[in-house]
Order: structure tokens, then C-alpha cells, then sequence
């Protein structure tokens, strides 16, 4: 199915504004109140300017490149842009994606690619995700001229550099929470999605997404593991009852705060729809005509 502009946009936009919003803040202690940082202002430990994106946004953009209809997604070209991003020498890369893409430089076969190690279960796949949840349910996968079908393309897409388990995981959970969102479902709904994707999942899934309705503010882990980036963004979703309340709270946790901040504005986002998030953000923002511009570009993708 096909979702309304609006919230594809707002989706889209609002995962690069928590981005923004949340660079500067990254590896930092949390801020002595909730709404202590809540402008676009640059800076941080690589000196982003004002608005730019950094890999939570640069990594979306090429899985929003590779969908070519709701029906299909070209690994080959997702390929492509992520290895040529990957050449740019981008300042803020994970551990786990560095060793993911030097595998699909090699060659390896894309469910190969991804690093397996219980120390790493990072969520650069998490952050990047979001345009998957515009694929049908009969969307297939091509790479190579081999068929990927539509159960497998979540799984392949990660694997490409998190190979952990929890971050598949981690990602198809988040998936069915956008795609309810996308819907236009309520947030009690979306939640309920997010639980329901997980009941067959790992446990340690299961019981951090329970806690998530109960955490205060200083309660709240924001750090780069794929689980509890994805209980961040849940929890600012629904504690909060306007997007930018939500990206102000879980970005002003800190630590990895510009990706904490990016799915919860792909969340918000599609819940909210773009015209909810603050003009002063959007103007900032570096790809905000270029998200636009491929948006328009696939129009199979939205109503």
C-alpha cells in the first residue's frame, strides 16, 4: 500500500531534523534538565555545521535512493551509494559499520557482510532504516539479478554491516511501529505493533520495550546498542504529545543523542506528518530539498 505524502515526508524530514538536533550532544552526559538544548546550532565533537547531516541521515538517503516502487528495492544500487558515501570519508562512522562495508567492498555476499560480535549490537541499521517501511508486502529485493523476497529484505539490508541478531531484530521492530504510524493508527496502536512484531523476538528485546512506558527522563538509556536506541525513540514518542517535545527530551539524554534523536523523528515524524516539525529546524536542515526532490521523483511510493 501507499501512504500519504505528508507523513512519508514528515517521516523522512523528521529523522534528519532529530539528527541535527541531536549531533552536537553526542557522546556527552545528559543536560541538567529535559529542554535544555532545543535549536540546530552545529558543533559537537566533529564540528557539524548547523543542520548537516551525519551518517543517521547520509545512510537513510542511500536506502531511499535504492527503492525503486513499493514492489522493489535494487540492493545493487543501495550498494552503490553506500559504498560511495563510505569513500567520501565521512567524520562519525561506527565501528560496526566500518567493518560491514570494507566486507561489501570485498565482495562477501550481503548477508555476510554484517560484524557478529556480542560486543557489538550497534544500531547503524536502525538509524538508516526508515524508507524500507515504504515496501508493500510483496516487495522483492534484486541484486546481481537474483530475487530477494519480500520476508528477507529487512534481514539482508542489516546484514550488510550489523550482522548481531538483535539488530535484525532491533529493525523489524521499528518497522512495524513506522508502518502503523504511516497508517495513521494511534499511538497506543503503533506501540502495540512495535510489542507485537517483537513477541516472537529475543526476550531481552521484549522486556526492555515493556519498560518503556514507565521510564522518567533520567530513567532513559540513549547509548548506540540497537535495542535501547529503539526503547529511546519509543519512549519519546509516547511521552510526549508534539514531535518537537519528543526530539527536545531523548536528544537532551546525550550520549548517542544524534541517533537516538534520528529514529525518533522518523517516528514522530510519521505520526505527526511535516507540517508539525518547527520551520526554524527545516530551514536548517542540508538535505531537506533533496529529500524532497526523491520523494517526488518515486510517486508510486505515496498517495
Amino acid at each position: 500500500m501507499s501512504y500519504p505524502y505528508e507523513k512519508i515526508l514528515g517521516m523522512l524530514w523528521g529523522l534528519h531534523a532529530g539528527d541535527a538536533l541531536g549531533a552536537p550532544w553526542e557522546f556527552l552526559p545528559p543536560s541538567a534538565a529535559w529542554n535544555t538544548h532545543t535549536e540546530i546550532v552545529g558543533g559537537g565533537k566533529f564540528q557539524w555545521k548547523p543542520g548537516e547531516a551525519t551518517d543517521d541521515t547520509d545512510l537513510m538517503l542511500c536506502l531511499l535512493r535504492a527503492l525503486e516502487s513499493p514492489q522493489k528495492i535494487s540492493f545493487d544500487i543501495l550498494k552503490k551509494e553506500m559504498l560511495a558515501w563510505f569513500d567520501s570519508k565521512p567524520p562519525d562512522i561506527g565501528t560496526t559499520t566500518i567493518k560491514g562495508l570494507r566486507n561489501l567492498q570485498a565482495g562477501l555476499p550481503l548477508k555476510e557482510c554484517g560484524f557478529v560480535d556480542n560486543s557489538f549490537q550497534g544500531n547503524g541499521s536502525l538509524m538508516r532504516v526508515a524508507p524500507l517501511s515504504l515496501l508493500s508486502e510483496d516487495a522483492q529485493g534484486v541484486y546481481q539479478g537474483e530475487i530477494i523476497p519480500a520476508h528477507e529484505i529487512t534481514e539482508v539490508q542489516t546484514r550488510m554491516t550489523h550482522g548481531h541478531h538483535l539488530c535484525v531484530e532491533s529493525d523489524r521492530v521499528l518497522l512495524a511501529a513506522l508502518k502503523a504510524a504511516l497508517r495513521g493508527e494511534s499511538k497506543g496502536r503503533i506501540f502495540a505493533a512495535a510489542c507485537k512484531e517483537a513477541e516472537t523476538l529475543s526476550a531481552v528485546l521484549q522486556e526492555k520495550l515493556k519498560q518503556v512506558p514507565l521510564l522518567s527522563w533520567e530513567q532513559v538509556p540513549t547509548s548506540g546498542f540497537c535495542v535501547e536506541t529503539l526503547c529511546a525513540a519509543l519512549w519519546a514518542f509516547l511521552k510526549y504529545d508534539s514531535l518537537e517535545n519528543s526530539l527536545v527530551a531523548v536528544i537532551n539524554r546525550g550520549d548517542d543523542s544524534d541517533s537516538c534523536g534520528a529514529v525518533a523523528g522518523a517516528l514522530c515524524g510519521a505520526y505527526y506528518g511535516a507540517a508539525k516539525i518547527p520551520l526554524r529546524w527545516l530551514e536548517k536542515l542540508e538535505f531537506r530539498e533533496e529529500i524532497e526532490k526523491l520523494l517526488r521523483a518515486k510517486p508510486a511510493l505515496y498517495i
